[in-house]
């Protein structure tokens, strides 16, 4: 197999030969671009080992909505290198590639051709410092963070005395036994086992299928509470219930989730977003009948407090039937009543002068509606209202005669002005009014006559037709 420092040294010499020369001295016959890109390619796939390790810090980091690939950049301080994983192998990674982060990738170096450059054609990457698993259960919890799903306020209660319980967990496990262990000690309560895989692939979703169908028949079936256990192991023994899948199933569930998932230290996203969180499955247990191990007690302690209660009230009824029995009422009941009727008496004498009072006050207002109707007869108001009417009319008759003399006096002095300045003083005094016969216009100016036109002169005694003649034509007898 040829090395690449092989091949480098092949290219470097081929490059040093003259323009246009070839071993034979003809010119070489020229590649294509995809000839060329494609020797490269052998040549590097040939100097290269078919799987290498590159280590180097993400950037550029893209997942492709339509069809799921992730394109990345591999770079350190000196060079960065392409790279693609195609979607089948993202399926299997557990974390979520993000720029910044140091990883070591495997893969193949082959050129694409369509852009003539050589990338990385990963099929794995892992994270450098920390696991695969420990960044992705980082990375979910801050994503489930922000949704608000470890929220206190949204977590459901869990119920102090549950009869019916359902089981979620591996069938012939540890984990169920150690918990069937605490629950048979209760032979009242009613127990459920929904068995399902804890590890494995696939494990996640049959999980969170099992909440999601508990949630949905559950309180149909009078199930009060669910408890998800799981026994120890690796991380990636417990990945299952870090799952986002079995995370939004328990958020999403109608009833109160309790989990008992691995050891004390163990910590699961199952854990974070469960309503109540039991560090092992013998725990879960116990907090589920936590009520019911203190219900003998506080049964007795009820029985207890209630008998102190009925006779500490036993003791004051006595207490006050005794005060009563020797109240001066119980001693000499005729007091009392010769002390109601004294009252009696009372309250009769105040009854009557309140009733002469009343009686009193309705014949003064009787009274008073009296005199006002007295005043408002039909003959008294009648007779009022002629005098008033004929004073009216006195009063009108004066006021139309003077009024009458007035109006004379102002026509009379209008008349005698009249008179005054009237054309027929005028004209008694030596003046005439002409007018034109045709239209009885008065003439004011002699440019309203034409010859011919028929005019009018208005004397005081009478008046005179003529004719209009031409003032430019000589007459006929003028000298």
């Amino acid at each position: 197999m040829t090395s690449f420092f092989d091949f480098h040294e092949k290219i470097t010499r081929e490059s040093r030969r003259p323009a246009g020369s070839s071993a034979k001295g003809k010119p070489p016959e020229p590649l294509s671009v995809s000839a060329l890109t494609r020797q490269i390619d052998q040549a590097i796939r040939s100097a290269l080992p078919a799987r290498v390790y590159v280590r180097g810090q993400l950037s550029n980091t893209r997942l492709h909505t339509s069809s799921g690939h992730l394109y990345f950049t591999l770079k350190d301080e000196g060079a960065a290198l392409s790279g693609v994983m195609w979607k089948s192998d993202c399926a299997r990674l557990k974390f979520q590639p993000t720029d910044g982060l140091e990883v070591v990738a495997s893969g193949s170096i082959k050129i694409f051709p369509q852009r003539g450059a050589h990338q990385l054609y990963a099929t794995s990457l892992q994270p450098l410092g920390q696991g695969a698993l420990e960044i992705a259960f980082q990375q979910m919890c801050h994503k489930l963070q922000a949704e608000g799903l470890f929220d206190p306020q949204r977590k459901k209660p869990v119920p102090a005395y549950p009869m019916r319980i359902a089981l979620v967990t591996g069938a012939s496990t540890a984990a169920l036994a150690d918990m069937l262990k605490v629950l048979r000690r209760y032979p009242w309560l009613q127990l459920g086992v929904y068995p399902v895989p804890v590890q494995g692939e696939g494990s996640g979703d049959k999980i969170a299928a099992a909440i999601r169908h508990l949630s949905q028949s559950g309180p149909a079936a009078k199930i009060e509470v669910i408890v998800l256990a799981r026994g120890g192991g690796s991380l990636e023994d417990r990945w299952a219930f870090n799952e986002e899948a079995v995370a939004r199933a328990i958020a999403q569930c109608r009833l109160p989730v309790v989990t008992g998932i691995g050891h004390e230290v163990d910590v699961s996203v199952a854990d974070l977003v469960a309503d109540y969180h039991a560090h092992t499955p013998t725990e879960a247990a116990q907090v589920i009948v936590g009520q019911w191990r203190l219900a003998r007690d506080n049964v007795g302690n009820y029985e207890l407090r209630l008998r102190r209660g009925i006779s500490q009230h036993l003791r004051d009824a006595r207490q006050r039937l005794g005060s009563i029995q020797q109240h001066e009422v119980f001693r000499r009941p005729l007091d009392r009543i010769i002390q109601y009727r004294q009252t009696l008496d009372e309250n009769e004498r105040a009854l009557l002068l309140v009733q002469r009072q009343h009686l009193a006050n309705k014949r003064r207002y009787l009274d008073n509606l009296a005199g006002r109707l007295d005043r408002h007869r039909p003959v008294v108001v009648a007779t009022r209202l002629h005098e008033r009417l004929t004073a009216f009319q006195a009063r009108i008759a004066t006021a139309t005669r003077n009024q009458l003399r007035r109006y004379r006096h102002q026509i009379e002095a209008a008349a005698t002005h009249l008179h005054a300045i009237g054309p027929q003083q005028v004209l008694k005094r030596g003046y005439s009014i002409t007018t034109l016969k045709k239209t009885r216009a008065v003439i004011r100016s002699a440019s309203q006559i034409k010859p011919g036109d028929q005019i009018i002169t208005r004397l005081a005694d009478g008046q005179i037709e003529s004719t209009a003649g031409d003032p430019n034509q000589p007459g006929l007898f003028d000298s």
